[in-house]
């Protein structure tokens, strides 16, 4: 089994076989956080420029996972990322779809998928082969506040 080695060859799987894109994508993941720590191996497999599926879906997941990837792991973005057909949907897109899920995705959405109306958990692209020892993604709004819990253990002090 050959994993896609690039976002491109992400896309040309995809436009070959339009039924599923998030399989490629996460095979792709697999290879890129195989590289870890290597930046260059991992920037060059995002640079290459994916061609539009034409699928608005799957066109913004390509989108939000080369422009996460690159800030995640602090790579350059790519400016392919930013080209109108990775920000084509009309409708937000919920991973997971449950709407139960709803609210927590709403909030812990990375900046490079919320901007295309898509929301996910706050590590989205976790696999297996995530590098060990890199600390995860957590939830973007801790509870209570640092300010808060720091005020609340002063006051039990006496302070």
């Amino acid at each position: 089994m050959h994993r896609p080695q690039t976002l491109a060859e992400v896309a040309r799987i995809v436009r070959a076989s339009p039924a599923d894109y998030a399989m490629p994508l996460d095979e792709f993941c697999d290879e890129f956080y195989l590289d870890h720590p290597d930046k260059a191996a991992q920037q060059r497999r995002i640079d290459p420029v994916p061609e539009p599926i034409g699928d608005a879906l799957a066109d913004a997941w390509i989108g939000s996972v080369g422009e996460h990837l690159a800030l995640r792991w602090g790579l350059r973005v790519p400016a392919w990322t930013h080209r109108p057909a990775h920000f084509a949907l009309d409708e937000p897109h919920f991973a997971p779809a449950a709407k139960v899920m709803r609210g927590v995705v709403l909030v812990e959405s990375p900046p490079a998928f919320r901007s295309r109306l898509i929301f996910t958990r706050a590590e989205p692209l976790a696999r297996a082969r995530f590098p060990a020892g890199v600390p995860r993604a957590r939830v973007a709004l801790p509870w209570p506040p640092p300010e808060a819990a720091d005020a609340e253990e002063g006051q039990r002090r006496g302070k």
